[in-house]
């Protein structure tokens, strides 16, 4: 690693959403050789705060040759250098930094304290007071001034050094300060919930790095948390077992480990995070704080939206108008859903496919403004999805312009909503598509920013997969019985024709087509043993891309398990090496992980700052000098460093979860032995409506057979629980002011 001295020129970027810098340095000292010869200004680039024109920095880190901007300096850290001459001093303290401090007042600090004043105000900004005219403010300026600059350098330096990226480093700065290094040294695993990025795995490291006990009570806590967390992410439920939280954590602990962690231990300090309230405890039932309070509220909310609006005539009339003026017939069923929508400030419709859902929606919006004469603005209207490629699929299916949940609330750069309580969305009608798809963190938010004067309508395929978040807020609000719901069951001329709704729909019915080995032209099942699924999956892509399909755009595997010989980490490896070797030259490795130009890929995690979120595929169109990969999310170009490449994964092959709210001309779904533990009704019924044009089922009939006859896990969640209290508490209010008024 180099080092480079230089004053600051000039800035030539400066990002304010992550400190991303890059500044124009004239060199006063460096141990590059190359540098020594080149000209005297370089280009410096990295994460850090502002810094200070004309001032001088230490940068180090690696020369770079970028093939458009020429010799780059990319900086991993910096630190301020203080020219100790008199001049030196005074220009520091007179400069930005220390705001009121002028050129006379710095002179008569340095004429009283010395060359090492700075020293002596750190130690002891009482020493201040042998300075005339600085009163208490100026004192306090001047004092913080000096220890937060070198407090900040110190603090990224030690940050550095676990590993952690300029860009987490300078996140963690901006959120502790100078505090930064005590708050993590007094308890490391608050990063794991303050700081979006950091999990338990990453803390822990950290935490046991600074000394902490494998068995001490902070680290305990924290993998009942971890723990608690990642059995709701990977199952779905809401709330977990006492006993078997208790058995999971000691399992955790003691697995490999010369120390035994006991199990009075283990209770007692599940104990105190419920006495925190950081989980909450029923009925021995176990709840993450943020999920119980979220379902709480979606009950009282939901139940606060549900009431019918005042009665609307004419209603079937203008149904019909719209009918006539599109051509469009509708059934008696979506008639009823229109006006069950437009009849209620909440409702739900759902449906399989090939019932008119979309159709549907476009008939709610035109009704609603023929209601209005067609008077009524555009942007009170608002059609939401909860993906960019469902919102996508929603305008194309409605030619009605459609958004993210997430945009619809003003998801911003540093990951804040715009819209919730205080600020709610000054919108007349909102309709949400793939609804199935909502967790309850995100329905929370949702509901949160909606006024009671707000038309909400809910639409999805109850029969689909729930959320890949916690919850099951669609099913959850349909089974209570308490909303109106209206159920598309017919299926429509066009649809009928297709092999695959048809397939769709026998699995709904648990049925064994008779016609499941013949070939259609829109489905087929190719029969082969599982250690062949991988090799016959790679000829049917070839054949796929022979008949003018593109594999980027056009083909999708579907796969429910990661590992394994069939697994989508296999596979993923596999399609790349064998569609995209010319190009395996140009890549980058990370940790296992190597991507080429021009693979398909996907992101893991949500980065508000890059806007970009969990589950958006998209395309490596660049690999630069900095060792950065260049990806486009749909005309949205994102760089990763090689720290964040954890963020990304191959997209090739990609689990049937990860599909939902996508639609794919073809869509390949291997069938495994090894699958079946996972392999479930609705997991197959999900893979199986993503098709458009072609399903190419491949593999073995056992593995499919006991997918469409095997039992769905319901997930164990509150909200059901949750709105029967509250529709008692409605009664038992309702029955108090009834005797009030008797």
């Amino acid at each position: 690693m180099s080092f480079v001295e230089g004053t600051i020129k000039r800035y030539l970027f400066y990002s304010e959403e992550n400190s991303y810098s890059v500044i124009k340095v004239n060199i006063n000292n460096t141990d590059d050789p190359e540098l020594i010869r080149y000209e005297p200004t370089i280009v410096v680039c990295g994460f850090f705060p502002k810094l200070e024109v004309n001032a001088e920095y230490r940068f180090k880190g690696e020369i770079r040759h970028h093939d458009k901007y020429g010799m780059q300096f990319n900086a991993s850290s910096f630190e301020r250098i203080i020219d100790n001459t008199y001049d030196g001093l005074v220009d520091y303290l007179s400069s930005d930094i220390f705001s009121g401090v002028g050129v006379k007042t710095a002179q008569k600090i340095i004429d009283k304290l010395g060359l090492n004043a700075l020293d002596l105000i750190a130690e002891d900004k009482e020493i201040l007071n042998e300075i005339p005219r600085i009163n208490k403010k100026l004192k306090s300026i001047i004092y913080n001034g000096i220890i937060e600059n070198r407090e900040m350098e110190n603090t990224l330096i030690w940050l550095y050094g676990f590993s952690i990226s300029p860009n987490m480093a300078m996140k963690i700065y901006s959120n502790y300060g100078i505090e930064t290094k005590e708050i993590i040294k007094e308890n490391p695993y608050i990063l794991m919930e303050e700081i979006e990025g950091i999990g338990f795995k990453r803390a822990d490291e950290i935490g046991l790095k600074i000394g902490f006990d494998y068995d001490s009570d902070l680290r305990i806590q924290a993998v009942i948390y971890y723990l608690l967390n990642e059995y709701m992410s990977k199952y779905g439920d809401t709330y977990l077992k006492k006993a078997r939280l208790l058995d999971y954590t000691l399992n955790y602990l003691n697995s490999g480990s010369e120390k035994i962690v006991e199990y009075d231990k283990v209770e007692k300090l599940l104990n105190k995070l419920i006495e925190k309230a950081k989980v909450i405890e029923e009925e021995n039932l176990i709840s993450l704080s943020y999920l119980y309070f979220a379902e709480k509220f979606i009950a009282r909310k939901s139940m606060e939206l549900n009431y019918k609006q005042e009665h609307i005539n004419d209603l079937a009339k203008l149904i019909v108008n719209f009918e006539q003026m599109n051509n469009i017939t509708y059934t008696k069923a979506q008639k009823q859903a229109i006006s069950l929508a437009l009849n209620n400030y909440f409702s739900i419709i759902t449906g399989g496919p090939g019932t008119g859902k979309t159709t549907v929606i476009k008939g709610i919006v035109d009704v609603y403004k023929m209601l209005r004469n067609n008077q009524i603005d555009t942007e009170l209207i608002k059609l939401a999805a909860p993906t960019g490629k469902a919102a996508k699929r929603l305008t194309e299916a409605t030619t009605l312009p459609a958004t993210t949940i997430h945009k619809l609330l003003g998801y911003d750069f540093d990951g804040q909503f715009k819209y919730g309580t205080d600020n709610q969305i000054e919108v007349k009608l909102i309709i949400l598509d793939e609804a199935s798809m909502i967790d309850c963190l995100l329905m929370k938010r949702l509901l949160s920013a909606i006024k009671k004067s707000t038309i909400l309508v809910l639409v999805g395929d109850a029969n689909q997969l729930p959320s890949v978040g916690p919850g099951d807020v669609l099913n959850d609000l349909i089974l209570s019985n308490l909303f109106p719901v209206k159920r598309l069951d017919i299926i429509h001329r066009q649809a009928k024709d297709s092999h695959i709704i048809s397939l769709a729909y026998d699995v709904l019915e648990k049925q064994i087509s008779r016609d499941i080995f013949d070939k259609f032209e829109d489905r087929v099942f190719i029969r082969t043993k599982d250690e062949y699924i991988s090799a016959k999956i790679l000829k049917l892509i070839e054949r796929t891309i022979n008949h003018g399909y593109q594999l980027l755009e056009d083909i999708q595997v579907l796969i429910p398990m990661y590992r394994g010989y069939n697994g989508i980490d296999r596979l993923n490896d596999l399609i790349q090496a064998t569609f995209n070797s010319e190009n395996k030259h140009l890549k980058i490795e990370y940790r296992g992980k190597k991507f080429y130009y021009q693979d398909k890929v996907m992101q893991l995690v949500n980065q508000p700052e890059k806007n970009v979120m969990n589950g958006d595929q998209g395309i490596v169109v660049g690999i630069n000098d900095e060792k950065e990969l260049i990806v486009d999310f749909s005309g949205n170009f994102v760089k990763y460093n090689m720290k964040e490449l954890d963020n990304l994964t191959l997209a090739y092959a990609v689990s049937i979860h990860k599909s939902q709210g996508s639609e794919f001309k073809i869509v390949i779904l291997p069938l495994a032995n090894a699958y079946t533990i996972m392999l479930r009704k609705k997991l197959l019924y999900t893979a199986i409506t993503r098709a458009k044009d072609m399903l190419i089922m491949v593999g073995n009939f056992e593995a499919y057979k006991r997918g469409v006859l095997g039992n769905d896990r319901k997930r164990s969640t509150n909200l059901l629980r949750f709105l029967e209290s509250e529709t008692k508490t409605n009664n038992n209010q309702k029955t108090r002011i009834e005797d009030f008024l008797d």
